[in-house]
């Protein structure tokens, strides 16, 4: 069973995945955050750019969200995807590959030019994609910006949204990154 802790920041980012705010995550929400950050970047439809960004995000939705949707409605419930991490955390099988693909997928999307960092500006922009406040990019920013130098590495990526899925502990760096849980 998850933790109280553990269920309320997976909903607030289940919630934060809805895009058109229905109720559930589908795959048109991941395909809306790629037109919206091919746009934001400038890219066409057709372009290498623009095709790129659109296969990531649908690589994170069949590997990680689909798996989710056990009706095969092709949407996913909040309550379909509590179940899915509630078992994969049972099963043991939210492991380090697991998160690593997945985050290591969505650091390639934001370290749009390649150099293994991620700066604020290319984090704002990603949260900007997702209809998501500057505030909440700059919160989640400093709770993974560990050597507070404005960049994130790789390494520091995957482990603190790792923290997010796997800990119960406020306290790890992650763990609330996507806003505290008091409100």
């Amino acid at each position: 069973m998850l933790s109280e802790f553990m269920t309320k920041k997976l909903t607030r980012y289940f919630h934060l995945r809805d895009l058109d705010q229905d109720g559930f995550v589908e795959e048109g929400d991941w395909e809306q955050c790629a037109r919206s950050l091919a746009e934001i970047r400038g890219w066409q439809p057709g372009s290498a750019e623009y095709e790129d960004i659109i296969a990531k995000h649908a690589h994170i939705w069949n590997t990680f969200w689909g798996p989710a949707d056990l009706d095969n409605d092709g949407k996913v419930s909040l309550e379909e995807y509590l179940n899915l991490v509630q078992a994969q955390r049972r099963q043991g099988s939210l492991a380090l590959d697991v998160m690593s693909d997945l985050f290591g997928g969505i650091f390639d999307i934001i370290d749009l030019d390649g150099d293994g960092q991620i700066a604020f500006q290319d984090y704002r922009l990603y949260f900007k994609a997702w209809g998501l406040g500057e505030d909440l990019a700059e919160q989640a920013f400093a709770q993974i910006d560990l050597c507070g130098d404005g960049l994130l590495s790789r390494g520091a990526f995957i482990q603190s949204n790792s923290n997010f899925f796997i800990s119960d502990d406020p306290a790890v760096p992650g763990s609330q990154l996507f806003g505290p849980m008091d409100k």
